[in-house]
């Protein structure tokens, strides 16, 4: 494995991630990674050229495979006015990309062979990932690259997805956790960029004089997802 998807690595993610910095040298740095004389998996610690960092986990008796990107950016880093904007962004990441234009390619890929996949938007932290039968890892990290290389934020599906992120707030707001968390931010600095509203609904999501919601998201993205605060793991046979 390791040989194949490092390979694969440096040509889907080292040329194309957004805003990513750059090196001189197009060497790839390595670190030695501890673990349990108990465990039979091997590891491979690696920091590419443009600074992702990368773990490489190799699992023989895996019956599946898996990868997720972490990008250290979350809702603290929405811009005055647009609440919910790195949560609406990790929606619109799934609406097709330039190489997989149609919206349902990559998560029907993933079901048709026995995988799942999700996403979530914390306070400085977003996570991608997926699961999928072992042999399909190579085409299903194809696919999944492509959210951080050549998103297309298609403008058809902004509005379908501004109204998915107002259900998934109107859906949780008499949970206790929700109820809790906005009473805490009401203790917060209002200055503090923890007392801002996270989720995001139709009224911070929508398009103003002078100021679109899919421009404002696309400045975002290309100015938040940079390659030197991503951190991939792959794990496969």
């Amino acid at each position: 494995m390791k040989k194949s998807i490092l390979l694969l690595l440096l040509s889907l993610f080292l040329g194309a991630c957004v805003n990513q910095p750059r090196f001189d040298s197009p060497a790839v740095a390595t670190a030695k990674v501890i673990k349990s004389k108990n465990d039979k998996r091997q590891y491979e610690y690696l920091i590419l050229p443009n600074r992702m960092r990368v773990l490489l986990v190799s699992d023989p008796e895996a019956d599946k495979a898996a990868a997720a990107m972490s990008i250290e950016v979350g809702s603290t880093s929405n811009p005055p006015g647009r609440q919910g904007l790195a949560h609406f962004l990790e929606h619109m990441l799934f609406m097709g990309t330039e190489k997989y234009p149609d919206v349902d390619e990559y998560s029907s890929f993933i079901k048709r062979n026995g995988g799942s996949d999700n996403a979530f938007t914390a306070d400085n932290q977003t996570i991608y990932f997926f699961d999928i039968k072992a042999g399909k890892l190579e085409p299903a990290l194809d696919r999944f690259a492509q959210f951080f290389i050549s998103p297309l934020f298609d403008a058809k599906y902004v509005k379908r997805e501004a109204n998915a992120v107002n259900s998934e707030y109107q859906l949780k707001l008499k949970e206790d956790s929700r109820r809790i968390d906005a009473a805490e931010k009401q203790s917060y600095n209002p200055a503090s960029p923890y007392a801002q509203f996270f989720v995001g609904n139709l009224d911070t999501l929508a398009d103003r004089p002078g100021s679109k919601v899919r421009d404002d998201l696309i400045a975002f993205y290309q100015k938040h997802y940079s390659a030197n605060i991503m951190g991939l793991t792959v794990v496969g046979k």
